[in-house]
């Protein structure tokens, strides 16, 4: 682990590493992803009804994604800072 790279994002906080990590960076390109990949295996006649549930519902998902990235990331600095000690 970056620990310094680690300090700097929790200076940040926890909302904006869950908001930018989980929901924009997991949720939202994920939900896109998905979407396309759907219409292409198995194309629907209505083209907006996947993306909008997608995005809808993988956000949420990045919400749970973001706080277990950041209680996984908590952990191995505070492994990290322990052993420095």
């Amino acid at each position: 682990m970056n620990m310094e790279k680690w300090a700097k994002t929790r200076e940040k906080g926890k909302q904006r590493f869950v908001l930018i990590n989980g929901v924009l960076g997991w949720g939202v390109t994920t939900a896109i992803l998905w979407a396309a990949l759907m219409e292409y295996i198995e194309p629907s006649e209505n083209i907006w009804v996947r993306p909008i549930i997608a995005l809808f519902i993988f956000p949420i998902a990045g919400v749970a994604f973001g706080h277990l990235m950041w209680k996984k990331s908590e952990k191995a600095y505070d492994k990290e800072i322990r052993k420095a000690l």
